[in-house]
């Protein structure tokens, strides 16, 4: 029995690969639906012009739609995770941490909002990508928090923080966690100003 061994550039490499082959599929599906629509733009027609199979294109994306938002499904990264669970401190600004780095690992948002404002028939992958990426975040506060309407409240938060930054439309070339954590403050001193 011959055992292969992966050297670490072959692994490097290959992840190189993936990450091309998913822009590529991304940006073609991205470029063809703003230029003709949902209803218009195929699989094969993406498939072509990307040079992909469709097997390839299902390999990477669900569905077109999912291809022009560059949505593959929430997950988050294992070391993310890992470094949640052990931190200590504030739940919030921990989240704030998680999210913002996914966020600075995903799409353009920028990108992604004149899409779905030049094409709304997008919003039901959008809202669905937002409502899996909700859960999926509330599944990892709840390891951290008392209880589940804590860390759902926590999530809530951070989340509302980042609508907001993404409403503002920040300039700022900050890290989106820095962004989301001096949000949250905002927030939260409007909260302790109206209680007072």
């Amino acid at each position: 029995m011959t055992i292969l061994e992966t050297s670490p550039e072959a692994v490097g490499l290959r992840e190189r690969k993936k990450q091309q082959t998913r822009s590529t599929i991304h940006e073609t599906a991205f470029r063809l639906i703003d230029e003709q629509g949902l209803d218009a733009t195929t699989v094969d027609q993406i498939c072509h012009e990307a040079d992909v199979s469709s097997r390839t294109f299902f390999n990477y994306f669900p569905s077109k739609a999912a291809a022009a938002l560059r949505f593959q499904g929430a997950s988050i990264d294992p070391d993310v995770e890992e470094a949640f669970l052990s931190a200590r401190g504030s739940l919030v600004l921990a989240l704030c941490d998680v999210i913002g780095g996914s966020a600075e690992r995903g799409p353009n948002v920028t990108r992604v909002k004149q899409l779905l404002a030049h094409r709304p028939e997008l919003l039901t992958t959008a809202t669905q990508m937002m409502v899996e990426a909700r859960e999926m975040f509330i599944d990892l506060a709840v390891q951290r928090a008392k209880d589940r309407e804590q860390a759902e409240l926590a999530v809530g938060l951070v989340l509302a923080a980042f609508n907001m930054t993404l409403r503002d439309g920040s300039n700022s070339d900050a890290p989106i966690a820095e962004q989301l954590k001096a949000t949250v403050h905002r927030l939260l001193a409007v909260g302790d100003a109206e209680l007072t």
